[in-house]
């Protein structure tokens, strides 16, 4: 269990978080939503360790290993699909699995193409696989499916869910039907306003 207790963040004069508490069922989908600016992504930061808060407590994620997928899809210019993947993969079998996620995902056929030279839909799934390449017991999903359409949406939704299968997975969204898709609990931001 992930434990947040009185946890506050502000920048500057301006409080993102105002004493949050909750607790976060691990092995199953946990969605934070609520309007821009409520601190979503300020939530996922902490919980990854790339900020603090300003008080209060954060349990139950010491030795976690997580994977996440940002607003910004952080790919690597430059370098080819592939090599994007396999930035991540610290073992053969990691590697192994480059060629199934580039199929399940549609991409088979751009491994060999540079991130810039693919859509913003496309860079969103490379990210995504890269993401579930790494070794994870927790994975962090901000708004990850921005720019897929709804077909797209559901198929790389269930391959999350399989891939991520018996492990935490945290996602920031505005869209209810992605939280319906994903069985996900939902924390919802603006109710700690």
């Amino acid at each position: 269990m992930i434990v947040l207790r009185q946890v506050m963040k502000s920048y500057e004069t301006q409080v993102v978080l105002d004493h949050i508490s909750c607790e976060i069922e691990e092995g199953c989908v946990t969605a934070l939503m609520g309007k821009s600016g409520r601190g979503k992504t300020t939530l996922l930061r902490l919980l990854l360790g790339l900020e603090q808060p300003d008080s209060g407590q954060m349990e139950g994620l010491a030795g976690k290993r997580f994977s996440a997928v940002f607003q910004e899809d952080r790919l690597l210019p430059g370098f080819i699909v592939r090599e994007n993947l396999r930035c991540v993969c610290r073992t053969r079998e990691q590697c192994d699995r480059i060629p199934y996620l580039l199929r399940r995902l549609g991409l088979e056929a751009w491994a060999g193409e540079t991130v810039e030279a693919l859509s913003g839909g496309m860079q969103r799934r490379v990210a995504i696989a890269r993401a579930l390449l790494a070794e994870f017991d927790i994975l962090v999903l901000d708004e990850p499916f921005r720019g897929l359409d709804e077909a797209t949406k559901q198929e790389v939704i269930a391959m999350v869910l399989e891939e991520a299968a018996g492990r935490t997975i945290l996602v920031a969204t505005h869209d209810i039907k992605e939280v319906q898709w994903m069985g996900g609990k939902v924390l919802n931001l603006d109710e700690w306003r």
